[in-house]
């Protein structure tokens, strides 16, 4: 048993197709077959069922890899401790992040980051959170940049910053005041996001599920136009750029925001890179949105 057939075994088991699995390893499809084949033997148990399609993982398999994935993690844990030198910041970092950040966030720190750290490799999954998670436990992403708090026991949150929301108007809405309540919100047609965004639903906890309209969208892009077009309002988080700054609204007594944070696993050992992004988050965002500063914190649901 080597850990490259337990590489092998991971891998079929996790987009659970022959082709596709040696497509992902590079490796021939024989090659991946006769492998598997010969940990089978060697354990003495059948991993996967072939007769299904897609293929399924038997019982004893289920376990088996259950471990095998602890094993390679620890394998890589151990590669990459002594793979590190001095203060240099290398390797590969595979991130996920929901798309209602990444918007407004992989445009100014993606740079900084290439720039400050060459022998860093950011690999960016734009995901919702539900996704995120699995992913993290599955060990097929280092970390996620997302909202919380999740009230998820399995992972660890380490908050970043602080977004408030804002109110955008379509032009036909003539309010004079630079501010609005959640209460004025309420009587108009909101525009939201689709059900795989978790800004829906903190959108909707501040609304209360009053003012949900007809249209759901499937990115702020799409909402900001149909907004610009005076198809209803919308709340967007502090950080997302619109059109027609004069239609942006602050809301009011109280502030709703979210909490954006870097979430791990518990056995996350790439902590020299964690804290190089995390520093250059925080040096892009402003300092006054590092601290909760009397903020309605809204939560996520996370399934």
């Amino acid at each position: 048993m080597t850990l490259i057939q337990l590489k092998y075994a991971v891998t079929l088991d996790k987009v659970r197709n022959f082709a596709s699995a040696a497509h992902e390893l590079l490796i021939a499809q024989p090659t991946l077959s006769l492998q598997i084949q010969k940990l089978e033997k060697y354990l003495g148990i059948i991993l996967f069922d072939r007769t299904k399609n897609p293929i399924s993982t038997t019982v004893e398999g289920a376990e088996f890899l259950k471990q095998a994935r602890v094993v390679l993690q620890e394998a890589e844990r151990l590669e990459f401790m002594y793979s590190q030198k001095g203060d240099t910041v290398a390797g590969e970092l595979k991130v996920g992040i929901i798309p209602t950040v990444s918007s407004s966030l992989l445009v100014k720190i993606l740079p900084a980051m290439y720039n400050k750290y060459p022998e860093l490799k950011v690999k960016i999954y734009e995901l919702p959170t539900y996704q995120i998670i699995q992913k993290l436990e599955s060990n097929e992403i280092d970390l996620g940049i997302l909202a919380t708090p999740l009230g998820n026991k399995k992972i660890k949150e380490e908050h970043l910053y602080y977004e408030p929301f804002y109110a955008y108007l379509s032009p036909s809405i003539k309010i004079s005041e630079s501010t609005l309540s959640i209460e004025q919100i309420q009587e108009f047609d909101m525009i939201v996001l689709g059900e795989e965004h978790c800004f829906r639903g903190q959108t909707l906890k501040v609304c209360k599920n009053n003012t949900l309209g007809r249209i759901e969208a499937g990115s702020f892009e799409t909402i900001k136009k149909l907004v610009d077009n005076d198809l209803g309002i919308t709340l967007l988080p502090e950080f997302e750029d619109v059109k027609d700054e004069t239609r942006k609204r602050k809301i009011v007594n109280p502030t709703p925001a979210r909490e954006i944070s870097i979430v791990t696993s518990f056995s996350f050992y790439k902590t020299k890179m964690l804290r190089a992004i995390k520093n250059e988050i925080l040096g892009i965002i402003p300092r006054s949105y590092h601290s909760r500063n009397g903020y309605m914190v809204i939560g996520v649901d996370s399934a």
